[in-house]
């Protein structure tokens, strides 16, 4: 195994401790959760720029990544959900809509088209492989996650302060942000795929 690859595999780990000390009753296990998961943001940069430095860029590394990555993104919406922090229908959404465009890209895989390759209009290709907007998303998912963990621990440790009811609005709005991004970089996915499903003409 490349090293690029073992940070990426490790990155379960630490969600793993990352999400048991969200459970745990004191305040600073939250605050300890919250760096954890701080860390393991860090991480998906690390394994990337191991991979670039050290040659072990691969197609099995790029799976692994972003499968990763999926199970980063749905256990916290799940485990948010779980613990109240945000509602069901949140996890559902972004649990079904990755489910939805992982199928769609594997399905164009199979065909020939990459996950990024497969957006053929502009528009797009632009919502869905655009370098900006892929820094977007990645960057507005590590900050809510980060938000909510860093929220249970202030929250805790500060239940009567007069800011957590500004806080907790902040969070909110962090929270449908990303989800509304979530689903726009879906649509186009879905929508680029209805030409592999299109009956093929015959002469």
């Amino acid at each position: 195994m490349t090293l690029a690859n073992a940070i990426t595999i490790s990155r379960l780990l630490v969600l793993a401790v990352a999400v048991w000390l969200l459970y745990l009753p004191d305040p600073m296990s939250k605050f300890i959760s919250f760096f954890l998961t701080v860390i393991l943001i860090a991480m998906d940069g690390i394994d990337g720029m191991v991979a670039r430095a050290r040659n072990e860029i691969s197609e099995l590394g790029g799976v692994i990544d972003i499968a990763i990555d999926r199970v980063v993104e749905n256990v916290y919406w799940i485990v948010f959900a779980h613990l109240g922090l945000v509602p069901v229908w949140v996890a559902l959404v972004v649990v079904s809509r990755g489910i939805l465009t992982d199928a769609v890209r594997g399905y164009a895989l199979a065909k020939g088209d990459s996950a990024f390759g497969m957006m053929k209009s502009g528009w797009a290709h632009w919502i869905v492989s655009g370098r900006f907007m892929r820094a977007f998303y990645g960057a507005i998912k590590a900050v809510v996650f980060a938000a909510l963990a860093l929220f249970m621990a202030l929250r805790e440790w500060y239940p009567d302060a007069s800011w957590i009811p500004a806080l907790s609005i902040l969070v909110a709005v962090l929270v449908y942000l990303t989800v509304a991004t979530t689903i726009l970089r879906g649509v186009p996915v879905l929508l680029e795929s209805r030409r592999y499903f299109a009956p093929t003409p015959t002469e």
